[in-house]
């Protein structure tokens, strides 16, 4: 084998065992010590995904628009009273679809006022909650409110992708399955079922058990119902469209967002609502792709260094900032103009430790040359 050969073969095994190496770093920041934070607000930093960029990029264009499908009804300090007051109003207004994200967990002395709100209006969605069963498989209505054995109601599922107020809501579950194989549809599906059957059809048909929830798609128009109660809101925000009727101010009703700031349930609920509504469904790589891209640029990024004249050169640290600022404007691209979710967090890792690979890589070198050097003098 002639020298120039035997110089591409060492300089290929070099590039292997930096890229292994680089692999191996980003696998135990990716999931032994710490996920990507850099980009995260402090509060977040323990829960970040390369998608909370780019919800948070998409969040901060200048312009939005108003969802004309939805409003939310803010009941913040009302008595129940005023609450089923408000109700009633809004019914008069004809709107599409009614949901109450709250939930009666104690009876009055006397209920009539409540149960005759509640009763007989085929566009009310009713909070309710679901629990896994205990096989694990499948799930069960789990009662919050008094009246759940009293009247026949029609009940959505408020159960948020959550386990504490201190997690990332960044998904929603349209639907779990019962044990005797019934749907319980969650609060933005029955609504959708109600105000557009055909936006409902597809959510079922894409088969999935969560989806991406869009927060780009729309703002919401946020009225009182103590507004309502004093005639101050226009027709127009609560005829003709799904009302939602839930606390906006209520810390226990509080999650954290993929965008700047903690965010109630019932927004939530909001925009899964019209991620459904609209279908900008995000749709998420494969991770084998995901690994196989960051393997790729890793390689290309050794093989420059390794073969460029000046090792360390310069243009090959450039060249790698260069590359991660375009991870992260195509991955915002794809995600808020084609609504696909590129994990290139993996690659930004691998990149980002391609040069500390090539570091240590020939330290281990230079140290084992020294260790035959040192042996052949002895």
């Amino acid at each position: 084998m002639d020298l120039k050969n035997k110089h591409i073969l060492s300089e290929a095994f070099h590039c292997v065992g930096i890229t292994v190496f680089a692999i191996l770093l980003t696998v135990l920041m990716k999931y032994g010590l710490t996920p990507l934070s850099v980009f995260s607000p402090l509060e977040k930093s323990a829960d970040f995904q390369m998608s909370d960029l780019y919800q948070s990029v998409a969040e901060s264009k200048p312009v939005h628009l108003e969802s004309r499908d939805i409003t939310i009804v803010s009941i913040d300090g009302c008595s129940r009273d005023s609450v089923l007051e408000a109700v009633n109003l809004i019914s008069e207004y004809e709107p599409a679809a009614i949901g109450l994200d709250l939930f009666f967990t104690y009876p009055d002395k006397d209920n009539t006022y409540l149960l005759n709100t509640l009763k007989d209006r085929p566009n009310l969605v009713c909070a309710a909650k679901f629990e896994r069963d205990e096989q694990g498989d499948t799930w069960h209505h789990a009662k919050q409110s008094f009246y759940e054995d009293s009247i026949d109601v029609t009940y959505g599922y408020v159960n948020l992708n959550a386990s504490s107020h201190y997690d990332v809501v960044r998904s929603f579950t349209p639907y779990v399955l019962s044990e005797s194989n019934d749907t319980l549809l969650t609060m933005p599906a029955q609504l959708a079922k109600m105000y557009n059957p055909q936006s409902y059809n597809i959510l079922l048909s894409r088969q999935g058990e969560m989806d991406t929830i869009a927060f780009d798609t729309k703002e919401f128009s946020v009225v009182s119902a103590r507004e309502i109660i004093a005639g101050e809101v226009v027709d127009s925000l609560l005829a003709k469209r799904i009302i939602l009727v839930g606390d906006t101010g209520k810390i226990q009703d509080t999650f954290l967002s993929p965008l700047h700031s903690p965010m109630p349930g019932v927004m939530l609920h909001a925009y899964a609502l019209q991620t459904i509504l609209s279908g900008n469904y995000i749709d998420t790589t494969p991770n084998w792709l995901n690994w196989l891209i960051a393997i790729v640029l890793c390689v290309l990024l050794t093989s420059c260094n390794l073969w460029s004249k000046y090792r360390r050169n310069i243009f090959v640290r450039i060249a790698q900032f260069v590359i991660i600022y375009l991870l992260i404007v195509i991955g915002c691209s794809y995600f808020n103009s084609h609504h696909v979710y590129i994990d290139f967090s993996v690659s930004i890792l691998m990149i980002g430790f391609a040069l500390v690979a090539f570091d240590i890589w020939f330290g281990f070198v230079a140290l084992y040359s020294f260790s035959l050097d040192l042996s052949a003098v002895l």
